[in-house]
């Protein structure tokens, strides 16, 4: 059972998830994660149907209490904001497992952490959703603090963030108008007063606008590593169904989709958990849509339309309990 969101807002979720001593070890290079309040389980990117997880991180020495956005950097680190816990940001070691403490921990001066993004040099631009307008933090490698941020001044709400091959920064959300808008920001000349350099935003999109859908968490983007490609988690124009758009390299102006996955075969759900990372894409160019009771979606390369996944990922291990929708990050390169 979805915990309605504006009661979410008001506590942290207890996780159902038994214990945290019986750990696995650690997953495979290909992999796939999730952040689910207390914890991190990971998954081989390859499960498909009743899985155990490879891989557990719970315990008070992580410090993990409401963990939901997630993002894997370079060299395989976990990086995780939580949404509500003093707006901190935890790294782990990739094959980090059982009740292990964080090799650093980011400490904002907010909280409402909703997204987190990394570039090739392992800074992390964090996004809190907390005041207006949303506030991107910019935390250099080594970092305990933020060095400075900076906003998209034309969003009144914003949801998701990647970063692309060039390190610069694409930003989600939904324009004064309540139109749904994909800025790019030229991270890559500076990272604290960066101009915008592309925006996505138009009818022929297909992206569904309405600022009413504020707390519902309807946007989320993600960018194929290997072909650039951009995903864009949304809804429909009438908000009847889930869709996934997936943009060409560098898209801008008002462009369409070239492809879009959407249909009662693919079991895309309800919109994401506030402040979690809906969507992933690997290497390969699969897409992971992360689901309520640790339910992962796959879709192969090139998937569009009314396609069933390819792989559902389903842990094994919760029985009948009801878990929330958590974060998801998947860890992929070539070496498998």
């Amino acid at each position: 059972m979805r915990i309605p969101i504006l009661v979410a807002l008001a506590f942290i979720v207890s996780s159902p998830h038994q214990g945290y001593s019986q750990t696995p070890a650690s997953c495979p290079n290909n992999a796939i994660f999730l952040a689910l309040e207390d914890e991190v389980r990971g998954y081989p990117a390859r499960a498909n149907g009743q899985s155990q997880p490879c891989q557990i991180l719970k315990g008070p020495k992580t410090t993990l209490s409401t963990a939901r956005a997630i993002a894997i950097s370079a060299h395989g680190f976990l990086h995780i904001a939580q949404f509500l816990t003093n707006g901190t940001a935890n790294l782990f070691p990739p094959d980090s497992h059982g009740d292990a403490s964080p090799s650093r921990t980011i400490v904002t001066d907010t909280n409402d952490l909703i997204a987190i993004a990394i570039d090739s040099h392992i800074t992390d631009y964090i996004m809190s959703n907390r005041g207006r307008p949303n506030a991107i933090l910019v935390v250099p490698n080594g970092a305990t603090a933020p060095i400075g941020s900076f906003n998209d001044p034309d969003l009144q709400s914003a949801w998701g963030l990647a970063v692309d091959a060039e390190n610069n920064l694409l930003v989600a959300g939904y324009d004064v108008n309540g139109a749904a808008t994909i800025d790019t920001f030229a991270t890559s000349a500076n990272n604290t007063a960066p101009a915008r350099i592309r925006r996505l935003q138009g009818p022929a999109t297909g992206l569904f606008s309405n600022f009413s859908a504020f707390f519902a968490n309807t946007m989320a983007i993600a960018l194929d590593p290997s072909s650039q490609e951009l995903y864009v988690y949304n809804t429909n124009a009438d908000s009847t169904q889930i869709q996934v758009s997936v943009f060409p390299a560098l898209a801008n102006g008002n462009v369409s989709p070239t492809r879009v996955i959407s249909g009662p075969s693919t079991h895309l759900g309800v919109p994401g958990f506030l402040g979690t990372s809906k969507i992933s894409v690997s290497s390969d160019g699969r897409l992971f849509d992360a689901e309520p009771n640790d339910r992962i979606l796959v879709f192969a390369p090139g998937a569009s339309g009314d396609v069933a996944p390819s792989q559902i990922i389903q842990d094994s291990t919760i029985g009948s309990a009801q878990v929330d929708q958590g974060g998801v990050a998947v860890r992929s390169c070539a070496c498998q």
